[in-house]
């Protein structure tokens, strides 16, 4: 027959009891508009990004006028800035990788200082045209103070008859190519007809070809024994 043997208990200490269960963590409540300001940052800040993104990304290279530059210029580095532009793709413009191709070329009309190049602003083709020749007026140190004429003005280069009589003078129509001026005088530059260049350079020579500005008019034209008769078609006379 087995016995059990009843444990003993210390008369100082009490029973053992289990710990009591660990409390859960307390719940954080986020209100519904900080969400809100957070989610809407977050889009503005998405937006503004791919702004500047598309903005980076469309940056052209291009070529300006360093300065005021005339019709029939000859183009050289110096008239040439490269600066980053953002252009609409209905601009045209010159790249700045084409610089060194334009040096040496011919302006077909005037560009402003600051101005973007275009490729129509720019002519490979041979100077003077076909058909036409450059005959250069003189003008005296006193003459020259008065000459307001640009490239791309129209003319005539009015001759005046070989002796005192009373023969009509002639002319030929032309354009204004360059203008050097000096404290000395001035030249002008003219564009006339291949066919009346002769007959005008031996005028200049001789002192009897003056060059008269028909602002407006066309620059086509040839030798007429009435100088007026242009002005009339125009409405206006000399």
């Amino acid at each position: 027959m087995s016995t059990t043997t009843p444990k003993k208990t210390d008369p100082g200490q009490g029973p053992v009891s289990a710990p009591p269960p660990a409390a859960p963590p307390p719940k954080v409540r986020r209100r519904a508009w900080t969400t809100l300001v957070g989610g809407g940052a977050l889009v503005i800040g998405a937006l503004v990004g791919l702004i500047v993104w598309m903005a980076a990304s469309t940056t052209q290279q291009v070529l300006i006028a360093a300065s005021d530059l005339d019709r029939y210029h000859v183009i050289t580095a110096d008239d040439l800035r490269v600066v980053p532009v953002t252009l609409d793709s209905s601009v045209a413009s010159v790249s700045s990788t084409e610089a060194e191709a334009l040096i040496g070329q011919r302006l077909t009309s005037a560009v402003p200082r600051g101005s973007v190049l275009a490729p129509a602003d720019v002519s490979e083709e041979e100077f003077p045209p076909a058909g036409r020749t450059v005959v250069q007026v003189t003008f005296t140190a006193q003459q020259a103070g008065g000459v307001t004429l640009t490239p791309g003005d129209t003319v005539r280069v009015v001759v005046a008859p070989p002796t005192a009589s009373d023969a009509d003078p002639t002319y030929s129509a032309g354009e204004v190519a360059a203008v050097h001026t000096s404290a000395g005088g001035g030249v002008v530059d003219v564009l006339v007809p291949h066919a009346d260049a002769v007959d005008l350079s031996v005028a200049i020579a001789n002192g009897r070809a003056t060059v008269v500005h028909d602002a407006g008019l066309p620059s086509s034209g040839g030798n007429d024994s009435d100088p007026d008769s242009i002005a009339d078609e125009s409405g206006e006379d000399e």
